[in-house]
């Protein structure tokens, strides 16, 4: 308000001059140089009239651009965003509050709308849902990738058994060979009729994995991705080393025993009138050997059966799965329901296999029952009449075949006992194991969003590849890596990174589950100036790992990604005083949401993360933690984009060269 009353102030007093100097100019008493002197003040009050105008059109310019500016941010990106109409002069603020009502009925349309579209979506997101949880459940890990192997979808099992650097929109090849897999893809990706195609490749983290690759076609029956499925073979390729180093191992010990034995018979045969105890010497020969190719062949056997039971993986399962499974092999009625909340931990296969090897054996009626107790779970075959013999039983227990484990051995790994006793009404064969707390999800929930999220179903099928020179590509075509580091300090000479928080966006979609969140143990104490922001004490880090150990694990998280802060040049600076020590180095694009609000918004003086958020609509989410800032800048820059697209900035090359511009990239750390 005061410097629009000096303006006013200037201009009366500058035409006031002007009128009394063309006064005095008229008189004819006035000397040349009275005159010259009235000239340079009529002069003067002329140039103070015309720089009053020009501020005050000037001022008038720029308030027409910051209310321009706020209209578009009510119409691209946050409806709720209002003008302050107190400090624009008259006219002005009938405009900004005529702006306001229209921008709320504009809301309340926008309101509308989007309640009938989720209402029309609601089935969508059902059938949806259910999806989810199918993929997310399944035991076999489940991908699909462009034709060019940029990932698309995975679920948990993908990627526990690829690793931490399966991410949406990374190339497939940094997990499994390239030279293997690649030509498979393009000859299928080339195939009039492409069909599924098997392989076993082994993974970055060491793993075999048999895969099984469909091609997904279009409705032109075009090659648009493809879909693999992932199967964990690791202890079968495992096991089958053994079972080969086994079968040498045999045939050798056999050949060398058999022909000892062979040259002893046949030197009986040639000389069936030899001394007795040559005769005799000999005789022991062929025994001994005989003895010791029979242990060989017994330690063979055991150790198969140890091969045989490092294949088996023990699964948490309901106690009433194993009973239903258990007594249809049995053909026998199904006990009672137990409580859902009893689980063991079994290798299902095997023990059904095992204890239905026992039925031929057993008299009938045959009847199973079940119970437990905090402990253990009890599985009772009852034999009513005639029961079968204790020591006959004994026997089935501890026998193997080539092929199978004793049952005896079966139990014991499962970590239970088997036995035999008598009843009133017959014999009782009961099995006892232990029993498992019922499984609990491992996932953690995020402030960002409810896991899983390991796909999106937008970028399906309808992505395109970003070119090659980053420059001109697509905003939204791209991959982000938005982060944040909380500190000691602010000297990066001095002061070291205690928090590094960071989550991607592929396709202009955040990824919720795809997050790096991390505290990092300084080398000197946090200072409590810095605690007073960040909440971080000296003693919640004592156990968290060194810089360099987080800076590389980022690193990796981080990719080929661009990458995205708000006042970028502070956290970089960070970021790089720890390269030569990790030897890794941050040559990515960088991007500042500072900068790109002061393009869209260069009428706005305040751009600090508050102020921005506040402009777009954007939620504070835990403010001053690494990954809370981080998220807060990502939900930022999904705003901007569309804003610096209004300007015609549509590429990465545009945004840079624009941001380069702005007076806030004078700042330097």
């Amino acid at each position: 308000m005061t410097h629009r009353i000096a303006l006013w102030s200037a201009m009366v007093l500058g035409a006031f001059a002007l009128g009394a100097g063309a006064g005095l100019l008229c008189a004819p008493h006035l000397t040349p140089p009275q005159r010259l002197a009235i000239l340079i003040a009529l002069a003067l009050g002329c140039l103070a009239i015309a720089l009053a105008m020009w501020r005050r059109l000037y001022e008038t310019k720029m308030l027409a651009r910051r209310m321009a500016s706020d209209v578009q941010t009510i119409a691209v990106v946050n409806a709720a965003h209002r003008l302050n109409a107190q400090d624009l002069p008259p006219g002005f603020d009938t405009l900004a509050n005529a702006i306001d009502a229209l921008a709320s009925r504009y809301e309340r349309l926008l309101t509308t709308q989007q309640l009938a579209i989720q209402h029309a979506r609601q089935e969508f997101a059902d059938e949806h849902a259910r999806l989810v949880a199918l993929l997310h459940n399944l035991a076999e890990g489940v991908l699909i990738c462009t034709p060019d192997g940029r990932i698309l979808l995975y679920n948990q099992h993908a990627e526990s058994l690829l690793g931490d650097r399966v991410a949406l929109g990374r190339s497939l090849f940094d997990m499994l060979d390239r030279l293997t897999l690649a030509p498979l893809l393009e000859n299928l990706r080339q195939s009039e009729q492409p069909t599924t195609r098997s392989l076993v490749l082994r993974t970055a983290t060491g793993r075999f994995v048999r895969l099984r690759i469909a091609p997904a076609l279009d409705t032109e029956h075009h090659v648009r991705g493809f879909v693999l499925a992932l199967e964990d073979i690791t202890r079968q390729v495992e096991t089958s080393s053994r079972r080969d180093q086994l079968v040498q191992t045999l045939s050798e010990t056999v050949r060398h025993r058999v022909a000892a034995i062979r040259a002893a018979i046949e030197t009986l045969r040639e000389f069936p009138a030899m001394d007795a105890s040559l005769r005799h010497e000999l005789e022991h020969v062929i025994a001994d050997e005989a003895s010791r190719l029979s242990a060989q062949l017994e330690e063979t056997l055991r150790t198969y059966a140890d091969v045989l039971r490092a294949r088996w993986r023990l699964d948490d399962i309901p106690l009433n799965d194993i009973l239903e499974a258990l007594a249809d092999r049995l053909n026998v009625e199904r006990p009672k329901t137990v409580p859902p909340d009893v689980w063991i931990r079994a290798e299902t296969p095997a023990l059904i296999q095992a204890l239905a090897a026992l039925r031929p054996h057993l008299g009938t009626p045959l009847h199973l029952t079940a119970d437990s107790n905090e402990e253990h779970v009890r599985l009772v075959l009852h034999f009513p009449t005639p029961p079968p013999e204790t020591g006959t039983l004994r026997h089935l227990f501890q026998t193997s075949t080539p092929t199978t484990p004793a049952l005896a051995d079966i139990i014991a790994y499962h970590g239970g006992e088997i036995w035999a006793q008598r009843s009133q009404e017959g014999l009782d064969v009961v099995i006892l194991l232990p029993r498992v707390d019922v499984p609990v999800s491992t996932a953690t929930p995020t402030s960002v969003a409810p896991r899983p999220e390991y796909y999106d179903f937008d970028l399906l099928f309808h992505t395109t590849p970003p070119p090659h020179d980053l420059e001109t590509a697509p905003l939204r075509t791209l991959a982000y890596t938005v982060f944040d580091t909380e500190t000691t300090g602010l000297d990066p000479l001095g002061d070291e990174i205690v928090a590094l928080g960071a989550i991607r966006i592929v396709n202009m979609h955040l990824l919720a589950n795809e997050t790096f969140d991390e505290l990092a143990r300084p080398r000197r104490p946090i200072p409590p100036s810095a605690t007073r922001v960040h909440g971080i004490r000296t003693e919640d880090v004592a156990h968290a790992p060194n810089i360099e150990e987080v800076v590389q694990r980022f690193h990796m998280f981080v990719g080929n990604d661009v990458l995205v802060a708000h006042n970028a040049a502070f956290d970089m600076r960070f970021l790089r005083t720890v390269e030569t020590a990790t030897g890794v180095r941050f040559d990515h694009i960088v991007l500042d949401t500072l900068l790109l609000s002061a393009i869209v918004h260069p009428e706005h003086g305040d751009h600090s993360l508050e102020a921005i958020a506040a402009r777009l609509g954007v939620p504070l989410t835990g403010r001053h933690t690494a990954l809370g800032d981080a998220l807060t800048t990502a939900r930022i820059f999904l705003k901007l984009i569309p804003l610096l697209e209004a300007q015609g900035l549509t590429t990465l090359g545009d945004v840079r060269i624009a941001a380069e511009q702005t007076y806030l990239a004078r700042i330097r750390y």
